[in-house]
């Protein structure tokens, strides 16, 4: 049997590039050998193209990024290998872009009527004075995030409006020229985990966040020696209306392949917080401690991903 040539893409410019590497790494200790010739592609921080030619003269059968943010999850490298006619696993250019826009994907779920908490969006050169009146209408605490950041670099928990431009400042010097005010919820947070195969759109599991305090750090994702989450406890009515929800949100946003739908339980209210079209899949992420708990290992849940991929493509 020939094997498939996959070609895997990491690293990149984004701030998430050491989370894009450590997503590489794991990846490469479930696939098989004997089913993949292999092929790495290391992006480099500087945005150097070197690496494009090789890629152009020896194109794989097709992709697994897993690049993380930035250029690597807002459309543009999957356009680029859109142009290139090569598949690759994972939503494609409208759907990568919109997800990455948090403003937007939430304008779409809204019209879609799923709940998302309540929030504005303030952008560079905007004065905050001019939302002044939005924001005491959302009331305090608030969650000040980038727009179109991951891995919850840059989020902030205010309870005054000091501590809101403070943040709003911080966030755009570092992280974003957009950023999201939300309405602070306390509740369950809860992750989706979706992906297809060849029976539709599949719930991978329903999975329980361990938050060490108020939010879901970066701390907590990647450097916490406990488990980040567990197969969820909530009834098993919130747990079919979460998933209902999952897979309505994927659906809506036109996602493909794999993502996970973060989402919020406050009571029996559910709020869709944000959609991952690629997520981390360290030792420490949410897919790979999700499929402990399916009837298959992670490396048959990427075989599943990476034939899938193949045969839509090949529907064309």
């Amino acid at each position: 049997m020939n094997r498939i040539r996959l070609g895997i893409l990491f690293g990149g410019t984004s701030i998430e590039n050491e989370i894009s590497e450590r997503s590489c790494k794991n990846i490469l200790k479930y696939l098989d050998d004997e089913k993949y010739d292999i092929t790495l592609y290391k992006l480099p921080k500087t945005g150097d193209r070197g690496w494009i030619k090789e890629f152009v003269n020896n194109p794989p059968d097709v992709v697994l990024s897993a690049l993380h943010g930035g250029r690597g999850e807002n459309g543009t490298i999957q356009g680029f290998l859109h142009t290139l006619g090569i598949p690759y696993v994972g939503s494609k250019v409208l759907s990568s872009a919109l997800c990455m826009d948090k403003f937007m994907a939430k304008t779409v779920l809204k019209s879609e009527k799923i709940q998302v908490p309540d929030g504005i969006i303030i952008r560079r050169g905007e004065n905050i004075s001019s939302f002044e009146a939005q924001i005491n209408e959302l009331r305090f605490p608030l969650i000040v995030k980038p727009n179109r950041g991951g891995s919850s670099i840059g989020l902030t928990l205010v309870d005054n409006m000091d501590a809101l431009k403070e943040a709003l400042s911080s966030a755009m010097a570092n992280y974003d020229d957009d950023i999201l005010i939300e309405k602070f919820i306390e509740g369950n947070e809860v992750s989706c985990c979706v992906y297809e195969d060849e029976n539709g759109i599949n719930i991978l599991s329903l999975l329980d966040i361990n938050k060490k305090g108020m939010l879901f750090e970066y701390d907590d994702k990647y450097s916490s020696q406990s488990s980040i989450a567990d197969i969820s406890s909530l009834n098993t009515y919130i747990k079919q209306t979460l998933e209902n929800i999952a897979f309505k949100t994927f659906k809506s946003l036109k996602c493909k392949g794999y993502a996970c739908v973060d989402m919020i339980v406050q009571d029996e209210r559910i709020y869709v917080l944000e959609v991952n079209t690629l997520p981390g899949l360290t030792e420490k992420s949410l897919i790979p401690c999700a499929t402990t708990q399916t009837p298959f290992s992670f490396g048959e849940f990427l075989d599943k991903i990476i034939s899938h991929e193949l045969k839509e493509y090949h529907k064309k």
